[in-house]
């Protein structure tokens, strides 16, 4: 695909370590039809978050091979991102396996692009946005009824596609209140209501070798404790190397001996530990 200036949509491909291909998409603007007018051709350019820019980048993508989708946006054209959605779940149907990272905000329309992929991470401090669909019209009263109608299709359309998604984690009234209230989810709420899967808390991961060495210096130390104990016994009951005279003998041997035998058993004691 031909480098572009902006970077309101970027398709991109990495290695992967085991030797195959990533793909990685990003929708970082609002989801829209049309993009600038060319004054050339007097018509509007397909914008870069269109369905139709979108369909031609899973176009260059080989089914079943992965895809990392990235989205930071604030929302747009309901039917634009629908059609995205849907456009996702097919390439997933064809085998491809589809992450979805909600890098900043997942808003409106762009929050069921996300809910598309077959598992979803949610960064720290990001959030999703749910509402009703809402329009800009004119008309007469005939029309502008009709218009009503067509949004109230639409938000049951959208609450569907969440129930869906959502797996029985959040009935239908309580879907319907969120969205009449226009709530913010951040990434605890988007897990409880099934929204998301993973929230990323990017912990430094602990060094596997270094944990051993710890492991092995312990065990180290917990066996010269063991072996100071036991010399302090044998010498508490009498048995450091003499320094002067011969062995002992009578009542003292047999005091000598007894105390032997109780420190002995106190220093098998203090090794089985």
């Amino acid at each position: 695909m031909p480098k572009r200036k902006d970077l309101n949509f970027c398709f991109r491909q990495e290695a992967t370590a085991e030797g195959g291909k990533k793909h990685m998409l990003y929708i970082y603007d609002n989801v829209r039809k049309y993009g600038k007018f060319n004054w050339q051709t007097w018509q509007y350019e397909d914008a870069e978050t269109s369905a139709k820019r979108f369909r031609d980048a899973l176009d260059e993508i080989p089914d079943g091979e992965g895809i990392e989708l990235h989205v930071n946006s604030m929302g747009g054209d309901v039917n634009e991102g629908v059609s995205i959605f849907n456009l996702l779940k097919q390439k997933q149907e064809r085998g491809s396996k589809i992450t979805a990272y909600v890098d900043g905000a997942a808003y409106s329309v762009a929050m069921d692009i996300v809910l598309a992929a077959k598992e979803v991470h949610m960064g720290l401090g990001t959030t999703m946005f749910l509402h009703n669909p809402w329009m800009v019209a004119q008309g007469n009263a005939e029309a502008l009824r009709g218009y009503a109608d067509q949004l109230d299709a639409m938000a049951a359309a959208s609450r569907q596609l969440y129930l869906a998604r959502a797996a029985g984690k959040v009935d239908e009234q309580t879907l319907q209140e969120l969205m009449e209230k226009e709530t913010m989810l951040d990434p605890q709420k988007c897990l409880e209501y099934g929204f998301c899967d993973v929230i990323d808390d990017f912990k430094a991961e602990e060094d596997d070798e270094d944990e051993d060495k710890d492991l092995v210096i312990r065990e180290l130390r917990n066996q010269l404790f063991r072996q100071q104990e036991i010399n302090r016994m044998m010498q508490f009951a009498g048995f450091a190397p003499a320094q002067s005279g011969g062995p002992p003998a009578g009542d003292e041997a047999a005091e000598r001996a007894k105390r032997m035998r109780e420190t002995m058993a106190a220093a098998m004691r203090a090794i089985a530990k």
